[in-house]
């Protein structure tokens, strides 16, 4: 049953998964990441090591975690993110809300930049930011140098992987001796 329906899970971009690879970039969307806004905490919550936290405002986070295994009105994370930060804590799963795509290689900051106004290059390895790229808010988290996680809100996922296959044109090719 559980296989059953984890198989009928769609992604917003559809099928196949987007994955593109060129010498200087890589584009690809992690579907079905557990989302959590966690409201409250005072100070940064501590996470797992395939977690990520990301900064949304003054007590206001966005815990990106693995896929849950079983389907579920709510991820079971999420109970235990209420329990582990007591009364007065908000906790909301917003995996259908959101997907996330992972941009990584030399050329991430420069196709974000091209869409973003915030100076991501300010922005440190383990910190994150809520803005808006190419017209759609999300929230953008620094996981390496050169590598990072978008998550736009899942009305605009298609809107957004094609601005970013767009603005990275120069980068899926590469540059050496090319023909006119």
């Amino acid at each position: 049953m559980t296989a059953d329906v984890l198989a009928l899970r769609r992604s917003p971009l559809g099928d196949p998964p987007l994955d593109v690879r060129g010498p200087r970039l890589h584009l690809r969307e992690l579907a079905f990441r557990t989302l959590l806004e966690l409201r409250g905490p005072t100070g940064r919550p501590a996470v797992g090591p395939d977690e990520h936290v990301w900064p949304l405002g003054p007590g206001w986070w966005l815990v990106d975690g693995t896929p849950d295994a079983a389907p579920a009105l709510e991820s079971p994370r999420a109970a235990a993110w209420r329990a582990a930060l007591g009364p007065g804590a908000g906790v909301v799963d917003v995996s259908c809300h959101r997907t996330t795509f992972a941009l990584s290689g030399p050329d991430a900051l420069l196709v974000l930049s091209h869409g973003c106004s915030i100076d991501l290059e300010r922005v440190p390895v383990g910190q994150g930011v809520q803005g808006v790229l190419a017209h759609a808010q999300v929230v953008l988290g620094r996981v390496g140098q050169d590598d990072w996680r978008i998550h736009p809100r899942a009305s605009f996922a298609r809107h957004l992987a094609a601005w970013l296959v767009d603005a990275a044109a120069e980068s899926w090719e590469p540059w050496g001796d090319q023909e006119d």
